[in-house]
Parts: C-alpha cells; sequence; structure tokens
C-alpha cells in the first residue's frame, strides 16, 4: 500500500525561545504551525533560512543559518504573517458552539502578550489551560514584548503561545463594534 503524503507549503515564521529570536521558514501540512508543533511524533521543530537575534538585542543579528531545529517545548511563541497558517478552526477553537472574542493578556517568564483570543461559549480557564491535546493557544491581532527588553516588539495578524510556560492570564468580553 502506498503510503499517501500531505501536500506541504513554506510559511514564515518568528519564534521566541527565552533567550533567541528566531525568524525564518517553517514546512507545515494542512494543519497549519499549531499542527506541526503539536505533532506528537516529533520534539523538534525544523527552521529553514533561520536568522538569529539574542533577545536583549534584536536587531543584532547573530547568526545566519541554512537550517535549524528547535526543541518545541522551549518555544515560548511563534508569530505568523497570516492568520489562517496557524491551522484549521477545528484544532484552533475546539467545539462547535458560538464563537466569543476576548481582549487577553498573558505572561510568562520572559514575555507580555497582549491579542484577541476566540472561544467557543462561555470563557473556561481550566479548559482552555489543560483542555485538548493542542500545546499552543492561539492569539490574534497580537503584541508579544519582552519583560526585560523594552526594545524587543513583534506585533502580528496571529500568534501561538506555549500554553506551558503562561504564568499569569486576564481576559474581558470584546463587545461588537470595540476597536
Amino acid at each position: 500500500m502506498a503510503q499517501r503524503t500531505l501536500t506541504k507549503r513554506i510559511i514564515p515564521v518568528h519564534v521566541l525561545t527565552a533567550s533567541y529570536r528566531i525568524a525564518g521558514t517553517v514546512k507545515v501540512s494542512n494543519t497549519g504551525l499549531n499542527g506541526l508543533l503539536t505533532d506528537t511524533t516529533s520534539e523538534f521543530m525544523p527552521i529553514m533560512d533561520a536568522s538569529l537575534a539574542r533577545i536583549h538585542d534584536p536587531d543584532f543579528l547573530v547568526q545566519k543559518l541554512e537550517d535549524i531545529r528547535l526543541v518545541k517545548n522551549q518555544i515560548h511563541s511563534a508569530s505568523l504573517k497570516r492568520r489562517q497558517d496557524v491551522g484549521p478552526k477545528a484544532i484552533t477553537r475546539p467545539g462547535y458552539e458560538h464563537v466569543n472574542v476576548f481582549n487577553i493578556a498573558i505572561t510568562d517568564s520572559t514575555y507580555e502578550y497582549e491579542g484577541i483570543l476566540e472561544w467557543p461559549g462561555r470563557f473556561d480557564f481550566t479548559a482552555l489551560m489543560s483542555g485538548g491535546t493542542w500545546e499552543y493557544l492561539p492569539i490574534y491581532e497580537g503584541v508579544v514584548r519582552s519583560i526585560v527588553y523594552s526594545d524587543l516588539e513583534i506585533a502580528s495578524p496571529a500568534m501561538l503561545v506555549n500554553r506551558k510556560h503562561i504564568a499569569t492570564f486576564t481576559h474581558c468580553l470584546r463587545k461588537e463594534g470595540d476597536e
């Protein structure tokens, strides 16, 4: 029996670890970046055409590499240029109920995040933080800032934040017409 290959596409990504900002491209299937990050068959994520910068000096290029492999659970967040590159809504927003939109603020040991969370039904923090098999929380129209180094700020239409690194989480329901 022939093995079926999933269609692959290459998307740009900015990844933040505790020490580095890595810009490059990744190859994803139809499950998007969330599918790649939550793939349990590998603990690593390859990034092609990678540019590395230290978070304390994000504009200074330390190294340019053809490819690099990152340990997935060491990734704090990944920022994307297009919302659809996160992955299918069935993966990023579990459930079939009405989707509410929340303004959120998150911190971890290194970064602060602000943006929009889309969540089905009423807000359930326990389900958000521990439910499902996905490890990364999708945030839209987000901004990430380094807590210690104010020069590092990334605004992005979509980003994935590692749930295991989250320290604090606040939210409020966004009403129609809010901007």
